[in-house]
């Protein structure tokens, strides 16, 4: 994900997967920029497409109400993180998913400003799922925090995040597990899904109705439908999303529920409110926009006619 995935940034931010990794092809997607002229060429383009689509898509293939699902990558013990999370409970089940995020998952030890903002949050009705980075399982190269690669090594260090968000918050209300830096394609017999089915099935086990997102931030195989509820198909720009078109898979499911798209450098309100239409036709259950871009899009809220206009678009304010 975009970010250094640190709310309180010991170090500068950084693009989303650190800059001493890199993402698999089959994973990549991202945009760092586009030109201006090729931001409005696009832009343009899409709204074009829209008006044409909100007529011609498939009825069983468009999501109707969605959830504002967020990556609220900053600390409530500061000023402005206690604002955002503030802002986050306020707007009741109209957001449906934050991700609490200390230090590229829980931290060394429990933080009793995240375990009120994970308290106040599950009253006003938005479920909050702790961040677990899951290195691609060493794949590509990435170590776990104590410099190992296997799968053993990672399975060992996302098995322990996950015990620990839940002893430090299960308390307070934590209701599931953000997954990133995940795989997206099946791997050979299998192999690159069974690797988050297990790390789904065991945090179920451990953790009776915990929710699960992977995020490869790109569209997943369709092998990962079980893989977690939840699935980031989508993780860009605006410039970006108006010309992507989602896999088949997605588009005809019958449970929107099950896809979040992310979409950052979102400028204008009118672009956030195409940003919604076009999600919707793509199916998306969960989305967030946001105005803000690298190197870190999920530090801030948007404020404002724009957070309303967010609400109300996705039809979940009631």
């Amino acid at each position: 994900m975009f970010t250094s995935r640190r709310s309180t940034s010991p170090h500068p931010s950084i693009s989303p997967h650190a800059a001493t990794s890199t993402r698999p092809a089959t994973g990549s997607g991202r945009t760092a920029g586009r030109a201006r002229a090729a931001v409005l060429a696009a832009a343009a383009t899409a709204l074009a497409l829209t008006a044409l689509g909100a007529a011609g898509a498939p009825a069983d293939a468009a999501a109707g109400v969605q959830h504002v699902a967020v990556p609220a990558y900053f600390d409530p013990s500061t000023t402005a993180g206690a604002s955002y999370w503030s802002q986050l409970e306020k707007a009741g089940p109209g957001v449906g998913i934050a991700v609490a995020n200390p230090s590229n998952g829980p931290g060394t030890a429990a933080n009793s400003a995240y375990a009120t903002a994970v308290k106040a949050a599950k009253a006003d009705g938005t479920k909050v799922l702790g961040y677990v980075d899951t290195g691609y399982f060493g794949t590509t190269g990435r170590t776990t925090r104590n410099g190992q690669t296997s799968v053993a090594a990672w399975t060992a260090q996302i098995n322990a995040d996950v015990a620990n968000w839940y002893s430090w918050y299960g308390s307070s209300g934590l209701a599931g597990i953000f997954f990133d830096d995940a795989l997206n394609d099946c791997g050979t017999g299998n192999a690159h899904v069974n690797l988050y089915s297990g790390i789904n099935t065991t945090t179920k086990q451990a953790h009776p109705g915990a929710v699960t997102v992977d995020n490869p931030g790109a569209p997943a195989d369709q092998c990962y439908s079980s893989a977690a509820d939840i699935l980031v198909m989508y993780e860009g720009t605006y410039a970006g999303y108006t010309g992507w078109t989602p896999p088949a898979w997605e588009q005809n499911s019958t449970d929107p529920g099950k896809f979040w798209h992310l979409v950052y450098d979102t400028p204008t309100q009118a672009d956030l409110v195409n940003t919604v239409a076009l999600s919707k036709q793509r199916n998306a259950g969960y989305l967030y926009a946001t105005p803000d871009d690298l190197p870190n899009p999920w530090d801030t809220l948007p404020t404002g006619s724009y957070w309303s206009q967010e609400l109300s678009g996705t039809a979940a304010t009631g």
